[in-house]
């Protein structure tokens, strides 16, 4: 099983600092970005565009409704409080769309880092092989991606992956497959 933060610094921030950010935050929702992800698994090599479109960034309220039940009633609590918030875009790839219900955008050193979580997990990578752990448990996908000033940039996603109290940023991600799925060439598209 691997457990990670992976680059999760910003799933939950302050109240206090995300008022500062999204004041100096530019360009913000509603935003599209499209993304080249890479997948490694134990069968080979997979590659994939998808879209993840968010039409607003997750409200205090709701923030702090879904930080809170993570950190007092662990996972369980977070999924309810997860669902329960509104929608606020979607990750799409071929005909598949996954609903986003948390995205938070924070100032990074070189533009935005922007973490999104799905309702419902995208991808079990190696899922298929004979010896694949059971997909029970695992209800939410994540991703995280690092974007410039024009919209350009990197990061990574767990298709599939529980969301944890604990590690340095707080949250820890126990993500189903071997190991992140890649998103390069991540770029905004333009209106």
């Amino acid at each position: 099983m691997r457990v990670s933060s992976f680059a999760l610094a910003g799933l939950f921030v302050s109240a206090a600092t995300l008022s500062a950010v999204q004041v100096s935050l530019s360009p913000s929702a509603p935003e599209t970005f499209t993304a080249n992800a890479q997948v490694k698994s134990g069968n080979g090599t997979a590659a994939a565009t998808i879209e993840i479109h968010i039409q607003r960034y997750t409200p205090d309220f709701d923030r702090k409704s879904v930080e809170t039940a993570l950190k007092s009633g662990g996972y369980p609590a977070f999924l309810t409080a997860l669902r329960k918030a509104p929608d606020v875009g979607y990750v799409a790839s071929g005909e598949n769309k996954w609903t986003i219900r948390y995205a938070r955008e924070r100032a990074a050193d070189k533009g935005r880092s922007i973490v999104i979580v799905t309702e419902r997990p995208m991808f079990f990578v190696g899922g298929g092989r004979a010896s694949a752990k059971p997909r029970a448990g695992y209800e939410v996908g994540v991703a995280q991606m690092q974007v410039d000033d024009v919209g350009l940039g990197s990061g990574t996603m767990a298709g599939a992956a529980r969301v944890k109290p604990g590690a340095d940023a707080g949250v820890q991600i126990d993500d189903y497959a071997d190991e992140p799925i890649k998103l390069v060439t991540v770029s905004r598209k333009i209106k």
